[in-house]
């Protein structure tokens, strides 16, 4: 008879595999203007601190909503952060190419600002998707949750690139990733990173609610 309770571990597990599912989908199809990969990217995380959280009611009204409602901010977090990263590898190119010297020291300078800039890209849009207020601080609070807890700042690191990057080091197995990537692949990473977020996101939403 448990079987059919709603609260049945089974039948918990099933639905937050089917809102994985879900939202993945949802994401890649969000994705395909390109400029809109930021509110996608916000929206998911979302959905992802809400199944943590325990109250994903409906994956893909909870979406939408998200998405509609933090567009602009993550429109304009996501073209600043393509903006800030072509400008930093096209000098990171220069650079390189250049010989020893002071142009050494700046080729340092904007590989360092470049990984500072991903850093900020890891955390912005779930915190966009978890806290409301204007950019610019929500910007700062990025980089104060990023280097407040700098090692999970590099757990999340691993597990966001690391699988990207392995993606395209077997060419013969990329139908089988690509299969992956496109049913349950960023939604799982998102869940993943959400646990390590909520941990320290939590007490901050609490007061925030409060």
């Amino acid at each position: 008879m448990n079987l059919f309770n709603e609260n049945n571990l089974l039948n918990i597990g099933l639905n937050k595999i089917g809102d994985v599912i879900v939202c993945n989908l949802l994401f890649i199809l969000c994705c395909i203007p390109i400029f809109t990969i930021g509110p996608a990217l916000t929206a998911l995380y979302h959905c992802m601190l809400r199944s943590v959280k325990g109250n994903l009611n409906g994956a893909a009204k909870t979406f939408f909503r998200s998405f509609k409602e933090n567009f602009l901010q993550s429109l304009a977090a996501w073209l600043l952060f393509l903006l800030l990263l072509f400008i930093l590898l096209q000098n990171i190119r220069f650079l390189s190419l250049q010989g020893i010297g002071i142009s050494q020291v700046f080729l340092y300078l904007s590989e360092g600002a470049a990984v500072l800039l991903v850093i900020g890209g890891l955390y912005i849009f779930p915190v966009i998707a978890a806290f409301s207020n204007t950019l610019r601080n929500l910007v700062k609070n990025s980089y104060i949750f990023a280097f407040m807890h700098f090692p999970s700042t590099l757990l999340l690191a691993v597990i966001t690139i690391l699988p990207m990057f392995m993606t395209y080091q077997d060419l013969t197995l990329l139908p089988l990733y690509a299969c992956c990537w496109f049913f349950f692949g960023f939604s799982l990473t998102a869940l993943i990173n959400a646990h390590i977020l909520y941990r320290f996101f939590k007490k901050y939403l609490n007061s925030e609610n409060g």
